[in-house]
């Protein structure tokens, strides 16, 4: 790891860097604010116990002043009760009856009027005074006897049928005696259970963030909300004792149930000077799940974090190496595209979809195609005939070497073509190569060479022949001219006259072609000068004029200016008569004869093109053979003369020809034009 930062370049490790300690601030600054959110949880939650508590206690010190008022009204209810059934006991004879009309129109659970001696006159409902609650009445009429009334509880007093024990207000009667009156021990459970403070607490404690509500004294729980069994005891607790003998509330996280509470404590005092304690438990399971959350989140963060360090540092890895791989890849392909645009053979490259990948400018100049050619192109659209045999090689594999006419006739190249496929590591075509290699201007100079070899030798014996013919054809010109002056026939003198000039005129004319002959054989040496070029093309036009004239062919120049060659004159002009004189014999009457000049390529190019018939195709390679004519009288050597003349300037010549579409001789001849 260390090695790889080391190899990174300094903007790279300060970013890196950078971003590391962004990613531990930001960690840190999340870690202190989650701890101090939940110090404001617990602040909070104890603000919220406070408020509770100090409203709990309200709540039940109200609730305690309501009962406490109940009661007394509640008293006060069976007081008058009681002296409502006293005053109509004073107007009538009490009967059970009357009195259980009574009780029934107070809504009273029972009524029983005693006589002095302390027996039941009558009841509502009936209740006899058996042995179990002798005791009871005879408590009753004790009380009273200093009292008007009594307050009573007690269990020995049930009622028959309901089994329920009663709570009696016993008042004395003006006549002797008394009237108890009171009401079911269930019905005040039941009113104490819906106004109580047990209702309150239990109310409260059925919020599930409340674990447990408890109100107690110093002997233990008075009531408590549901699911609390046992608590500590004031006496045990050193944190209840303070908040017994203090008006603030205490808090403090305790373990309730097998989990983690907070729990508020605080003295409630009552009137008559007793003093409670309420004590709240919240749950702290919300803080727990806050704190779970902001630590996941943490987590995630800082795993993200992490992670987004990691990637960052394989980015930064990767886009270097990608960086180096891309200027290697660019040197490569600079290298490669360097090499492809160099190389002076034509390359094409295919794709497995007949798509164009690779060409160089050797393939657009050599197939003469220019920006026709280019990448992406569809392959057949650009060669319909598969000319450099890609298709081919699709099917029926790569080809080592093969030889092919490329183009138009006049215009037609040899190519030699080679072809390779590239595969895929699954044995599929990846990519489809063609070499091809211009062999036009070999083969012409291959030919050139050949021809000029070949006139070489011909030339060397026809040489050889003419001197031996030319000793012998000299004595048979002499005999002749002496027949002709010294002898005198005695008959038929004219004609023997006549014969002996024939002799001497066909000597003399053999005698010119040996000269050709020894000429051709022996050209003289070349005396070379700075020539203008289109005025001596302009001067052979005007020698061949008249004879054009008259057979009515027209000649047209087209020359550039200031175009010099070194040249022999002489016989660079004996050439071009040659090439017009053949011209217009082809033309035989009428036609055209266009003379171009112009530089090509760093080379003068001279071209003589006629409207003729043109030169069949097995002749055009047989033109520059000496004694080769197709003429009734020539002798084959003005079109190998004109070969020869030209080769000794270090030029060419060539022809090209359709049949019925004329001939083009063109000469290519060193420019000095500078």
């Amino acid at each position: 790891m260390i090695r790889l930062l080391r190899q990174l370049p300094l903007p790279s490790r300060l970013l890196l860097a950078g971003a590391v300690l962004i990613a531990a601030l930001l960690v840190l600054f999340v870690w202190i604010e989650v701890s101090q959110n939940r110090e404001d949880l617990l602040r909070y939650v104890n603000d919220e116990a406070a408020t509770l508590i100090e409203t709990m206690n309200r709540g039940g010190e109200i609730t305690l002043l309501a009962n406490t008022e109940l009661e007394e009204a509640l008293i006060d209810r069976l007081i008058v009760a009681a002296r409502l059934v006293d005053h109509l006991g004073s107007h009538t004879q009490l009967s059970d009856a009357s009195v259980d009309e009574e009780r029934r129109r107070s809504n009273l659970g029972a009524v029983l009027v005693f006589d002095a001696a302390g027996r039941i006159t009558a009841a509502s409902p009936r209740m006899e005074r058996d042995a179990a609650a002798a005791p009871a009445f005879d408590e009753l009429i004790e009380a009273l006897r200093g009292n008007t009334y009594t307050w009573r509880i007690d269990p020995a007093l049930i009622l028959p049928g309901s089994g329920d024990t009663l709570f009696l207000l016993a008042h004395r009667r003006l006549r002797g005696g008394m009237v108890a009156v009171g009401i079911e021990s269930a019905a005040l459970r039941a009113l104490r259970m819906r106004l109580g403070i047990g209702r309150l607490l239990r109310d409260i404690g059925k919020n599930p963030d409340i674990a447990f509500v408890v109100l107690q004294d110093e002997d233990g729980i008075l009531t408590a909300s549901g699911g609390v069994r046992s608590m500590s005891a004031i006496a045990d607790d050193t944190l209840l004792l303070r908040a017994l003998r203090s008006d603030r509330a205490h808090t403090r996280i305790v373990d309730y149930d097998g989990r983690k509470v907070f729990e508020v404590v605080k003295a409630m005092h009552q009137e008559n000077g007793t003093v409670l304690l309420s004590r709240i438990g919240l749950s702290l399971e919300r803080i727990r799940e806050v704190q779970q959350r902001s630590m996941r989140r943490v987590i995630i963060l800082a795993g993200g974090l992490l992670v987004a360090v990691v990637l960052l540092f394989g980015f930064l890895i990767t886009r270097r190496q990608f960086s180096a791989l891309e200027r290697r890849h660019r040197r490569m392909r600079s290298s490669t595209d360097s090499i492809l645009e160099n190389i002076a053979d034509a390359v094409v490259a295919i794709d497995e979809n007949g798509r164009i990948t690779a060409c160089n400018s050797a393939a657009r100049n050599m197939l003469a195609l220019g920006d026709a050619l280019r990448e992406g192109d569809d392959y057949a659209t650009v060669f319909p005939d598969d000319a450099l045999l890609l298709e081919h090689t699709r099917r029926h594999g790569a080809i080592e070497y093969r030889e092919l006419q490329y183009g138009a006739s006049e215009n037609s190249r040899i190519l030699a073509v080679s072809t390779s496929v590239v595969r895929t590591p699954e044995g599929a075509v990846d990519l489809l190569i063609a070499i091809a290699r211009d062999l036009t201007e070999y083969r012409q100079a291959l030919e050139q060479l050949q021809r000029k070899d070949k006139l070489t030798a011909m030339g060397e014996l026809a040489g050889g022949i003419a001197h031996e013919i030319r000793n012998p054809l000299n004595a048979i010109g002499i005999i002749a001219q002496r027949f002709q002056h010294e002898f005198t026939p005695t008959a038929d003198a004219e004609e023997f006259s006549a014969l002996a000039q024939t002799i001497r005129s066909e000597v003399q004319r053999v005698n010119g072609i040996v000269t050709q002959f020894l000429e051709f054989a022996r050209p003289p040496r070349l005396h070379t000068e700075r020539v203008d070029v289109a005025e001596l093309l302009r001067d052979s036009i005007r020698v061949m004029d008249s004879r054009a004239r008259a057979q009515g062919t027209a000649i047209s120049v087209i020359a550039e200016a200031n175009v010099h060659a070194q040249l022999d004159r002489n016989r660079m002009q004996q050439a071009l008569l040659n090439v017009l004189s053949n011209a217009l014999e082809a033309l035989g009457a009428g036609g055209e004869i266009k003379c171009v000049l112009c530089r090509m390529h760093g080379r003068i190019a001279l071209t003589v093109a006629d409207t003729g018939p043109g030169i069949p195709e097995e002749q055009r390679s047989r033109i520059f053979n000496l004694y080769f004519t197709t003429k009734a009288n020539g002798t084959g050597l003005g079109l190998s003369l004109v070969h020869q003349i030209v080769s000794e300037h270090d030029g060419e010549i060539t022809v090209t020809s359709s049949p019925g579409a004329g001939a083009t001789f063109r000469m290519l001849l060193p420019d000095s034009s500078t």
